[in-house]
């Protein structure tokens, strides 16, 4: 035991010995401050994560509202994550967040479409909604001036108006196999009144046809002069006259188009040589008569077959003629109601610039000012080319359409009043010269307490005094 207290004792007494002790003491005297800094680093850390977590989720919702055509969120979110980055620490977070905006960036164009549509969706919802009967009181006016604010936006109706065409032609290609229906239905019954000179069962057929009467009625014409011209063919055959047809049927021939007349270029050609030797011009030899007789009932056949393949092909002519012109006018009255997009306003700054004259400085008041001409002038053609569809002119304009005009022209001269444009309007001849719009009736108590009155106290008191005495004074 005394060796090794010695032993001890020496060693603590060398150079190196107490240096090591130096060193450890020394060390022992810094581990609080590594252990804080240790601290420090870890919390440093978990902050990073943090924030990298709460980028992450902005990105997130970004994203989605991004997908659900929220612009504003969408927009939202993009400022968070500016702000983000502003309180990174580090060049590799600043880094991670720029890159996190810039991809949420670069959804907000395809956000606004999706935006777009989701207005123009609820528009149709909207018109649905509308349609039901039953819907009234605050329910009906809450939709009703919930379509009027979507509807002044030009984009949203443009997607608005592809959408009801796009409806609209669906709706037509379903009508389309329904009056391929009704005439494979009615055709055999119309061709038998008529063959039977029953005129009001022809007439009754037609009538029943609803919004393929147009058609029906070609179909009919078409029909009728063909069963004049099957008649004369009866008139004309061999079963009521001795002497062949070859000049009548040539006629018969030459009327077609030249197309369908090569179909019975064998049979005619047929039927004449057999004319030409079985018939001396008072007689027929024998076997070339019935010859001649069997291929006139060839080619008699097979010029009904042609009249009712041309028949039917008036009434499909006439109906899709009554589709282009009916699909015009949906075109135009979507047209009519839309108010001016961008387009307007991009091709009103080129019109602008073209008409500055030498220093004069181009303004937003001169663009708006050309935009708002060329897109009443599109309104104009517009309303021109639809009143020459419908048969009438802009006088004779419905009342509810010339109130849409009004609303649109409204929306386009922003600070006029409505006399203004309903007097314009007039005088361009987009609305009748005589439109006349209903003015409200006011009461008294509406009368005195009307916004822009000087002195509506004054003015109660003079109604109270002598209730007939005019307000202008007041």
């Amino acid at each position: 035991m005394a060796k090794f207290s010695q032993a001890f004792l020496q060693g603590m007494l060398q150079p190196s010995y107490q240096k090591g002790l130096f060193t450890a003491a020394q060390q022992a005297g810094q581990l609080p401050t590594q252990m804080r800094q240790m601290r420090e680093e870890e919390a440093k850390k978990q902050q990073a994560l943090q924030r990298y977590d709460q980028a992450v989720q902005t990105s997130e919702q970004g994203i989605a509202a991004a997908q659900q055509g929220d612009v504003s969120a969408l927009t939202n979110r993009i400022a968070e994550l500016r702000k983000q980055m502003a309180s990174a620490t580090t060049l590799q977070e600043k880094q991670q967040i720029r890159a996190e905006m810039a991809n949420l960036q670069r959804l907000q164009p395809g956000a606004q479409k999706i935006a777009v549509g989701n207005k123009a969706q609820s528009i149709v919802q909207g018109e649905e909604a509308l349609k039901d009967e039953s819907l009234s009181g605050p329910a009906r006016l809450a939709i009703e001036q919930r379509l009027e604010f979507l509807k002044q936006d030009p984009e949203a109706m443009s997607q608005y108006n592809k959408f009801k065409m796009d409806q609209w032609r669906t709706d037509q290609a379903q009508k389309e196999i329904q009056s391929q229906q009704w005439l494979a239905t009615n055709s055999e019954a119309i061709n038998r009144a008529i063959t039977n000179n029953d005129m009001d069962a022809v007439e009754s057929i037609v009538e029943g046809a609803g919004e393929f009467s147009e058609a029906a009625q070609s179909f009919v014409a078409t029909s009728l002069r063909n069963a004049d011209a099957m008649a004369r063919l009866e008139e004309n055959s061999m079963e009521r006259k001795i002497a062949p047809s070859v000049d009548y049927y040539q006629e018969q021939l030459d009327a077609l188009p030249a197309e369908i007349r090569k179909t019975f270029k064998g049979t005619f050609d047929a039927y004449k040589d057999a004319a030409d030797k079985g018939w001396n011009g008072s007689e027929w030899s024998t076997g070339e008569r019935m010859r001649a007789k069997q291929l006139e009932k060839t080619l008699q056949g097979q010029l009904r077959a042609v009249y009712s393949q041309i028949a039917t092909s008036e009434y499909f002519a006439k109906q899709k003629e009554g589709v282009a012109k009916r699909e015009q006018i949906a075109q135009l009255e979507l047209q009519i109601a839309t108010p001016m997009s961008s387009e307007y306003v991009r091709q009103g700054r080129i019109q602008a610039a073209s008409l500055l004259k030498k220093d004069e400085e181009l303004t937003q008041a001169m663009i708006d000012q050309e935009a708002r001409s060329l897109y009443q002038m599109d309104q104009r053609r517009a309303i021109s080319q639809l009143a020459a569809l419908r048969g009438e002119s802009p006088e004779e304009m419905p009342i509810e359409n010339a109130e849409s005009v009004i609303t649109q022209a409204m929306s386009a001269n922003p600070g006029k009043t409505r006399d203004q444009v309903v007097s314009r309007l007039k005088a361009k001849g987009l609305i009748p010269g005589d439109y006349v719009e209903e003015k409200e009736i006011k009461t008294q108590e509406e009368m005195i307490t009307e916004p822009g009155l000087i002195n509506p106290f004054r003015a109660r008191m003079k109604l109270e005094q002598n209730p007939y005495q005019g307000l202008s004074d007041g």
